[in-house]
Parts: C-alpha cells; sequence; structure tokens
C-alpha cells in the first residue's frame, strides 16, 4: 500500500488529508477529529486510552468513546488482542484507515481516465460525422470502439488520419491509414473495458 509506505517512511500528513478528505471518507467532525489523534498516537505506540485521546481533541470522553466504536464500525480503525510477556493487551492499527485514502484517491484518478477516454471517443465520432455528413453506423462505432479498446491507436493518430483524409474520409480509409504503423495491442485491464461499455451505451 503506497500510502502506508509514505505514512510510515516519509511522514506524509494524514491530519491534511483528513482535514480536506473527511466528508467523502463520510466521517463525522468528531470521528475525523479521533482519528487524527489516533494517527498521531499510532506514530508512538499501538495502544490508547481514552484519556490519551482526550488531550488531543476538544470534546467530551462519552463522544471521544462513541467516536471510536463508530470508526471501527465503518472499518476505519482496527482493534485486536495480543500476546506480549504472558499478558494479553488490546492494540489498534490504521491499516483500514489508509485503505480507504488510497482507494478515495484511486477512484480519483479512474475517474478522471474514464472522463478523459469518454471526451476522447466523442471527439473521434463528432471528427468523423462532420467528414462524412452522417451519423455513424452500428458497424462504423464498433470499429472505433475497438481502437480503443485494444488500444492499438491513439487519440492523436487517430485523429491526425481523419484529417489527413480530408474529404475522403471513411471509417475503413482511416482504419488502413492506421494500420500503415504497426503499434504492438496492449492488453486491456477490466476497469478500461467496463468504461468503454458504458460510453459506447449512452452514444448507441
Amino acid at each position: 500500500m503506497i500510502i502506508k509506505r509514505l505514512f510510515e517512511e516519509f511522514d506524509l500528513s494524514i491530519e491534511r488529508i483528513l482535514l480536506k478528505e473527511y466528508r467523502r471518507l463520510k466521517l463525522t467532525m468528531a470521528e475525523m477529529s479521533v482519528l487524527i489523534a489516533l494517527f498521531s498516537i499510532y506514530k508512538k505506540r499501538k495502544t490508547f486510552t481514552i484519556a490519551s485521546i482526550s488531550r488531543r481533541v476538544d470534546l467530551s470522553q462519552e463522544d471521544i468513546g462513541n467516536a471510536i466504536e463508530s470508526l471501527i464500525s465503518k472499518h476505519f480503525v482496527n482493534v485486536k488482542l495480543e500476546q506480549k510477556e504472558g499478558k494479553e493487551r488490546e492494540i489498534f492499527d490504521l491499516d483500514f484507515a489508509l485503505e480507504k485514502i488510497e482507494d478515495l484517491y484511486r477512484q480519483d484518478e479512474l475517474d478522471a481516465f474514464h472522463e478523459q477516454l469518454e471526451n476522447d471517443i466523442v471527439d473521434i465520432i463528432r471528427w468523423f460525422e462532420q467528414g462524412l455528413g452522417r451519423p455513424l453506423l452500428p458497424y462504423e462505432l464498433d470499429n472505433i470502439r475497438r481502437w480503443f479498446e485494444e488500444k492499438t491507436f491513439t487519440h492523436e493518430q487517430i485523429l491526425s488520419c481523419i484529417k489527413d483524409a480530408g474529404d475522403r474520409v471513411s471509417v475503413k480509409l482511416v482504419e488502413r491509414m492506421l494500420h500503415q504503423n504497426v503499434l504492438k495491442p496492449i492488453e486491456i485491464d477490466a476497469d478500461l473495458e467496463e468504461a468503454l461499455d458504458q460510453i459506447y451505451k449512452n452514444i448507441k
């Protein structure tokens, strides 16, 4: 987990992230404050008390207790028992919280990728339809979909060929022009395939 490594080895400011993103993480102000306190404690030891948290937040002990229970139930904090020197003690870790933060930013990147992909596809379709003077036929849309799905050609390469084709533009001609420069296909991942399915459902 990248964000865990950044936190543990490079002192990533989790406090700033939580202050900015707690609403998107579906945390209350109290939960966010207690979680920040727990991260502060976690740097020093793997145990905590209500008193140790109360020194770091402006909340009653009851509110702190409720926030801790909620953070555990929401899977931000993991508490377990540890045997040490013949004694049992309760320790905690914040891996779940770090995973949720990383998942949030990974989803942001995926959303941005999907948006760019959709913009690229719509732009290519618009260029073709302007050149042809008509809407694209289903098989033509399928061909364009395949170009993006197989990552055979880039948006820039396709657009360049459309412009070069001029008045003679057609999907078949552009495809022939594109194949003059053979590129190694890149295996499509599940996220891209799902994004393409959704985009083409909207187009059709």
